[in-house]
């Protein structure tokens, strides 16, 4: 009896989770009646998405995605979530798409449904400006001497683990203080996403330095769940009209290069 039962909850919890799922489904339909497009980010990841102090939403993803929003007729609703949680998030209805710079890996697209790629992106290796004559390719990386951060979660999280066996890894939660790290001398190297290390080091030549090699090639993408299959193709052919236009350049070039919003954060580095 106790078996029976067992199974009956069982079945119980997998019909409740279906009929989560079901009402969470974020249909472009559903979407416009509702008036907004939901979206999961991260804040913090420069140039993509950034909280100004006045509680602002800027950056390259925040421009992309605001424009996505207009060409349905409707308003972005960003939502601040950790890295860590932001998949999980997702599944449980919290928003209807991810655009944070996240990375395609055929781990998460078991669970998510990926857009077309709409940036070209890599790991990179941020160093202490004595790291820069020491250090010239990752093997140097590798000894048990060498303290790498890599921040919780991401792809330069899974890289090291996968590729540094002698170093001394630090997960932390934000790339800031990883950078910061790197900075103060308390890390030797920083593995992340190619914009922000570029970026970052651009402000502090004097003080870090670069791996002369980029570790990866990446592309980072919009996310949502598998079954919103409709709202995927509808933000594949955006972008391809955005392109087109020369809405993606205008982003790019404001972001990436003129680094515009700049201008919000004082006191960024």
């Amino acid at each position: 009896m106790k078996r029976l039962l067992k199974h009956y909850f069982s079945l119980l919890l997998v019909i409740s989770g279906l009929t989560s799922s079901l009402s969470a489904f974020a249909g472009v339909d559903t979407i416009k009646k509702r008036g907004t497009l939901r979206v999961g980010v991260e804040p913090g990841f420069l140039p993509f998405e950034m909280r100004t102090p006045k509680d602002e939403w800027v950056g390259f993803d925040v421009e992309m995605i605001q424009a996505f929003a207009a060409s349905l007729g409707v308003k972005a609703d960003f939502v601040a979530t950790k890295w860590d949680g932001i998949i999980p998030g997702l599944m449980a209805g919290k928003y209807d798409v991810i655009a944070s710079g996240m990375t395609i890996t055929e781990d998460r697209a078991k669970a998510v449904l990926f857009s077309d790629p709409y940036y070209a992106a890599g790991l990179k290796v941020l160093l202490t400006a004595q790291g820069g004559t020491q250090f010239k390719t990752l093997k140097d990386l590798d000894k048990p001497t060498v303290t790498v951060v890599v921040k919780l979660g991401t792809t330069g999280d899974i890289f090291a683990t996968k590729e540094l066996k002698q170093a001394k890894l630090r997960r932390l939660d934000g790339e800031a203080d990883a950078a910061q790290s790197v900075l103060l001398g308390k890390a030797d190297a920083f593995i992340y996403d190619k914009p922000y290390i570029d970026i970052y080091a651009s402000t502090q030549k004097a003080k870090v330095a670069l791996l002369p090699v980029q570790l990866t090639t990446e592309n980072f993408a919009l996310a949502a769940k598998k079954s919103d299959t409709e709202l995927v193709q509808a933000f594949n052919a955006f972008l391809k009209d955005w392109r087109a236009k020369g809405g993606y350049d205008k982003a790019f070039k404001a972001n990436f290069e003129d680094l515009t919003w700049k201008l919000q954060f004082p006191n960024i580095f």
